[in-house]
C-alpha cells in the first residue's frame, strides 16, 4: 500500500506539512505539550579554531514527539549546514529534539543577520509554529591573528617613543653643551677685555 504523499526528508517528523510514518497527529482530545524552544549560540573556540560557527536549536518539553525544526537566516529557510536528530529523545512522558545550524564566522559575526529557529507541531489537529531567534554577535572577540597584530603595532609603537625619546634627551643634551659653551665663551671674552 503505498502512501498517499512522499518525504524527502526522513529525518524530519513533518514531510510536507505531514507527520513521518508511525507518527500520528494529534486527536482532539489529546493532552498536547507545546514545546520550550531555545537557541545556544556559538562557542567561542570553535569560532577561533574552526572559523566557524554552529548554533544549536533545542526544542523540550513537547508531546506527542511529532515535531520539526526549520532554521531561517535573515527570514529565508536554510537547509545547507542544517543537522537535525533523526528521533526525539523521550524523557519520561516528554521529548526533545535538537538541530545545529553551522555557518561562517564572518556571517556570526554580522549583527545584521538574524538567525531563527522555528518549532513546528499540531494541536487540535492544526499546525502550530513557535518562533526563536538571535541576531549575529557584533564580534568584540578577540581572534589570534588580530591579536598578534595588536601586539605587533604595539611593540612597533614602543620602539618609536623609546627612539623618539632618545632623539629628544640628544637634542637637549646638545642645547645644553651648547649653552655652557656659549656661557664659557663670553666669560671668556669678558675676562681678556
Amino acid at each position: 500500500m503505498a502512501l498517499p504523499w512522499t518525504c524527502s526528508n526522513k529525518a524530519t517528523s513533518f514531510c510536507d506539512g505531514l507527520p513521518r510514518p508511525g507518527h500520528s497527529i494529534p486527536k482532539k482530545n489529546d493532552v498536547i505539550i507545546p514545546p520550550a524552544v531555545a537557541i545556544f549560540s556559538p562557542s567561542k573556540q570553535e569560532i577561533q579554531e574552526k572559523s566557524k560557527a554552529t548554533l544549536v536549536c533545542l526544542a523540550s518539553g513537547f508531546y506527542p514527539d511529532n515535531l520539526n525544526l526549520v532554521w531561517k537566516v535573515n527570514g529565508a529557510e536554510r537547509t545547507e549546514g542544517v543537522g537535525t536528530d533523526e528521533t526525539s529523545t523521550s524523557y519520561g512522558n516528554t521529548y526533545s529534539l535538537t538541530s545545529r545550524l553551522r555557518i561562517s564566522a564572518q556571517e556570526w559575526f554580522n549583527p545584521l543577520n538574524r538567525f531563527e529557529c522555528v518549532a513546528n507541531f499540531f494541536t487540535n489537529e492544526t499546525r502550530e509554529s513557535i518562533h526563536k531567534f538571535i541576531y549575529g554577535d557584533a564580534g568584540c572577540t578577540i581572534f589570534k591573528e588580530n591579536y598578534q597584530r595588536s601586539a605587533t603595532a604595539g611593540k612597533f609603537l614602543y620602539i618609536v617613543l623609546i627612539l623618539k625619546s632618545i632623539l629628544y634627551g640628544i637634542f637637549v643634551a646638545g642645547m645644553m653643551l651648547r649653552s655652557k659653551v656659549r656661557n664659557r665663551v663670553l666669560l671668556l671674552c669678558t675676562h681678556l677685555s
